[in-house]
């Protein structure tokens, strides 16, 4: 397949992929049950989709989320598959197992074995604390990180959920305190005999 990136910004520009559930379903499993291609970027380079419009097609159609994870242990099961294969070559005494190296770093790109690299979040980037936290939580439930991961990830959420809280609380204080001004001034002008405010 030849890539001419300006027919495809072309195309960008009059028009997004739309979900199709007959053709898109089937597409992430054949996609997903590639031993070679077997990953959602292959997936959004062929449905030509971003990463953005990848999550949100998962949010909004429950069959074609379905369809993804199931389609994630399809390929998982393909690189443990080869990982047995592998595993009854001989190798001679300081000679390196290329396959094995490459099995290995497709365990740790696709699958997080032993990986300590970039994570992908799937958040709403104009959601509040509450969202994200709500949020990693199920993509903790699909298998996307480590307990390593999660762990370090609700830390983070929790340090902006608890900032988040004290600038709420500080905007309804100083909504309050706002309240009181007009309340004192509508009492200072009804009340010609003072002008002490509310006690």
């Amino acid at each position: 397949m030849t890539f001419n990136a300006t027919a495809l910004y072309q195309k960008f520009k009059k028009t997004r992929t739309k979900y199709k559930e007959e053709i898109h379903c089937p597409m992430i499993l054949d996609i997903m049950n590639n031993t070679e291609r077997g990953t959602m970027s292959a997936f959004c380079v062929a449905a030509e989709i971003s990463e953005n419009s990848f999550y949100d097609w998962c949010n909004a159609n429950e069959l074609f989320a379905y369809c993804y994870s199931y389609g994630k242990m399809l390929a998982r099961e393909h690189w443990e598959d080869l990982g047995r294969e592998i595993s009854t070559e001989i190798t001679a005494i300081g000679e390196s197992n290329h396959r094995f190296e490459y099995w290995r770093m497709i365990g740790w790109s696709r699958f997080g074995v032993g990986k300590n690299s970039r994570i992908r979040l799937d958040l709403n980037p104009q959601g509040n604390p509450a969202d994200h936290y709500a949020q990693l939580l199920k993509q903790a439930s699909q298998g996307d990180f480590t307990a390593g991961e999660i762990k370090q990830l609700m830390e983070a959420v929790n340090v902006g959920l608890n900032a988040h809280q004290v600038f709420e609380l500080q905007k309804e204080i100083d909504q309050l305190k706002s309240d009181l001004n007009t309340m004192n001034e509508i009492a200072n002008g009804q009340n010609s005999y003072t002008n002490k405010g509310l006690a």
